[in-house]
């Protein structure tokens, strides 16, 4: 995520070093696309945020859409709702519908996903979560996993709500110009980086074998 916020500032400076534009005219520029995109029915960003993902879509640029369409202040609920709805899609498809086809997909590839069980549920999604991983792929994973629903649902979105909160409080107040806002953003991205990072490492260093996915008794 950083690498790709730094890529698209390198990009942007390199736009205007390259080309005739301006700083002026980049301003106007943005600021023509924020007025178009607050023109866009809210339904739409919803849909957007909530059926793109399955196929692969990369999320953060819908949450900073959504910032700057309706705010801050309602861009964050707003989000976390269609994100809501995405992982219970998602979560349907890869246990119900498609649950066989992705299946074979995994085997395709020989890759082999254990179960996971009711009393290591919570901490099975946590690791899949902060793994780094695209969010199609790790829904999906934990799909093939049986991860049951609620520790699916209530650990997903709490992980996912630092990025949703990091990436719409940059985005939308950096298109505004609202610097100190957007530092903000960003530090909150940086923690959750590094607390995420933190916890894979310090659990890689305390278990030399695969999740444990057997019940007690088994």
């Amino acid at each position: 995520m950083l690498a790709m916020l730094a890529a698209g500032a390198a990009g942007a400076l390199a736009t205007l070093y390259f080309s005739d534009l301006e700083m002026e005219g980049v301003r106007v520029w943005i600021e023509a696309l924020i007025d178009e995109i607050r023109t866009w029915p809210a339904v739409l960003f919803f849909l957007m945020v909530a059926l793109l993902p399955l196929i692969g879509f990369p999320i953060s640029p819908l949450f900073i859409i959504a910032g700057v369409r309706f705010g801050i202040t309602w861009a964050i609920p707003f989000s976390m709702a269609a994100l809501a709805v995405n992982l219970v899609m998602a979560y349907w498809f890869s246990t119900r519908l498609l649950h066989r086809v992705i299946e074979k997909i995994v085997n395709m590839w020989d890759y082999s996903i254990p179960k996971a069980s009711p009393e290591n549920a919570f901490k099975w999604v946590f690791l899949v979560r902060i793994s780094g991983a695209p969010l199609a792929v790790q829904n999906y994973i934990l799909g093939l996993a049986h991860v049951p629903f609620w520790p699916y649902l209530l650990v997903s979105m709490a992980v996912q709500s630092f990025f949703v909160v990091g990436i719409i409080l940059f985005g939308e107040s950096f298109l505004s110009g609202e610097m100190g806002k957007a530092l903000l953003g960003l530090a909150i991205i940086v923690i959750a980086l590094g607390a995420f990072s933190y916890f894979r490492k310090h659990y890689a260093e305390s278990k030399s074998g695969p999740i444990d996915t057997s019940g007690p008794g088994d």
